[in-house]
């Protein structure tokens, strides 16, 4: 079947049948560039045309099959250009290298979705339809596509602008996802000037290619003005004294290699002690709380097994006086067997099963008890096998090489209390992952988080630019809630963000160090963590109605 409508083919004077060579450049180049706007390149600036080839490929394809082979083409290099460091070639588990094959393999499949749904509408209703609909259609599917267990929401467009702060400071109201649809507007709008150029609708500055450039402009300059306005009120603000409290946070990035630290080569307190030595030379700063990296004791410190460890940490804790906020493996047992989850574990030749959460704890002086929070969002089939409460029998299926497979997925909603000489302050911290789903943060901002923490482990993956995507993600959070962020890697990067998103105190790969830095808490609450995904949510609906739309023409025309 022909997918150029016969009121397309009358716009553009007849599809244009390119060589497979002009559409492998146009495919291959559209997919470099979307890959050469993530960090760690310093810009950003290709993904606004970086789709514009990819919108020329599909005016030309014949039919469906094309559509999705060269969409998929095209987002093959771009994930590939992209994620090329999520194997962990580094390492030795082959189980990492299997889970990243499979995901940039699997990956480009999604962004066929709106490339065939952009070119239904193009069949059904024509060009100019299309090309209004396109930033609502790309918003919806990347919302959409970041809701469900299976997500992985590395590759929105969002996610392009990290070093541009100025120009995204808007996204207190929108999210990270009004960036995406900033950036796949001025895509759809250089598209469309240029296939009117090209084609000749257009000659000469008209009136109508006039106010194209002027809207294009509009729209480049508009929010680096709205960011400028943004930061110098809040650099005002901090210089007349509007944000009095802050927190002293000492960071401690312990550089143990991932591959090993979970090995029997040294004791547990061996390994406690080895950890809490930055913490003890940091607290000659008088910091208010320090962090640890995910999972940086290395064993299930709460159980009856490891007391002596855990007796000796509190009390090393409580002989120092500072809180320390850092992650840990936990475990949940289920007396019950019918009443525990499907995904829990068993423990051979009993009724009792278990679930082990990839969890922090902050452990304050004089407190017996930590509080305890367990990571929500798992990385799919690296740390989680998704929907396990409905598909139990595939319990086994991952095993990892190193440390715990198949973590618990975690519902907490509650924020840390930290108690200190600025009385007490809400403080949540994210675990790795968890960084790249903006109205989930933005929750615990409106539960009453103060300042963010982030723990991750990004020595899985060398000397790549995971570290460096993952880090960059993190400003998105920080401006969207405008809460400042402290960020703990095991092997670097660590840093300070503050709630306009500028970067502090950025460590090395690969070092063993501290920092520590004064960090406002604030208490406001932007537009976006009030409302949350209001602009994806809404934008769905349009798409939807731009589709209904579609098929009610379609059977009137009938």
């Amino acid at each position: 079947m022909k997918i150029i409508s016969r009121k397309g083919a009358q716009e553009s004077g007849g599809p244009v049948q390119r060589s497979s060579r002009a559409r492998i450049a146009l495919s291959v180049g559209s997919g470099l560039l979307f890959a050469l706007s993530f960090p760690p390149v310093p810009s950003g600036v290709t993904a606004f045309v970086a789709l514009v080839p990819f919108l020329f490929l599909l005016d030309d394809l014949p039919d469906w099959r094309s559509v999705f082979r060269w969409s998929y083409l095209t987002f093959f290099v771009a994930s590939a250009g992209t994620l090329w460091w999520i194997s962990g070639w580094w390492g030795d588990d082959p189980w990492l290298k299997v889970a990243g094959i499979l995901v940039i393999l699997f990956f480009p499949l999604g962004f066929t979705l709106p490339a065939l749904g952009y070119t239904f509408l193009r069949r059904r209703m024509g060009q100019l339809f299309s090309i209004v609909a396109l930033p609502a259609l790309w918003t919806a599917w990347e919302w959409v596509m970041h809701l469900h267990e299976l997500s992985f929401p590395w590759l929105l467009l969002g996610n392009t602008q990290t070093y541009d702060i100025q120009s995204i400071q808007f996204i207190a109201f929108t999210g990270a996802f009004g960036i995406s649809v900033w950036v796949i507007t001025v895509n759809a709008l250089l598209f469309h000037m240029l296939r009117r150029w090209l084609g000749g609708q257009w000659k000469g500055m008209q009136r109508r290619s006039l106010m194209a450039i002027a809207a294009l402009l509009l729209l480049l300059s508009l929010p680096r003005v709205h960011g400028s306005l943004a930061m110098d009120d809040g650099d005002a603000a901090l210089d007349d004294g509007r944000s009095p409290r802050s927190l002293r946070t000492a960071v401690i990035q312990p550089n143990i290699d991932p591959y090993d630290k979970w090995g029997s080569g040294e004791t547990p307190m061996s390994k406690l002690r080895n950890l809490l030595g930055i913490y003890d030379s940091l607290a000659a700063f008088h910091p208010d709380v320090a962090l640890l990296p995910e999972t940086a004791v290395p064993f299930r410190l709460l159980q009856a097994s490891y007391e002596e460890e855990y007796s000796w940490l509190r009390r090393h804790i409580d002989s120092v006086g500072v809180p320390l906020l850092g992650g840990f493996p936990h475990t949940v047992f289920y007396d019950d067997p019918e009443t525990a989850p499907g995904s829990a574990r068993r423990i051979p030749d009993t009724q009792i099963r278990y679930h082990d959460f990839n969890s922090a704890m902050l452990l304050q002086p004089g407190d017996r008890m930590p509080e305890i929070y367990h990571k929500s969002r798992l990385t799919p089939l690296s740390e989680h096998i998704p929907y396990l409460d409905a598909l139990p029998f595939l319990q086994d299926a991952l095993t990892w090489g190193v440390g715990i497979s198949n973590w618990g997925v975690g519902s907490d909603t509650a924020v840390f209390t930290l108690r200190g000489k600025f009385g007490s302050a809400g403080i949540w911290t994210m675990i790795c992952y968890e960084t790249l789903y903006p109205s989930f943060v933005a929750g615990f901002a409106d539960r009453g988080a103060e300042v963010f923490g982030v723990i991750t482990n990004d020595g899985w993956f060398g000397k790549s630019s995971g570290p460096f995507q993952l880090m960059q993600y993190t400003v998105l959070r920080a401006i969207e809630n405008r809460r400042a962020v402290a960020r703990c890697a095991n092997n670097g990067i660590s840093c300070f963000i503050d709630p306009y998103g500028r970067v502090y105190e950025k460590t090395a790969l690969y070092t063993r160090t501290g920092i520590v830095r004064d960090l406002p808490l604030r208490s406001d609450r932007t537009f976006y963590t009030r409302h949350g995904d209001w602009l994806p949510l809404g934008l769905t609906v349009v798409a939807g109605f731009f589709f209904l739309f579609a098929f009610i023409s379609v059977y009137y025309k009938k």
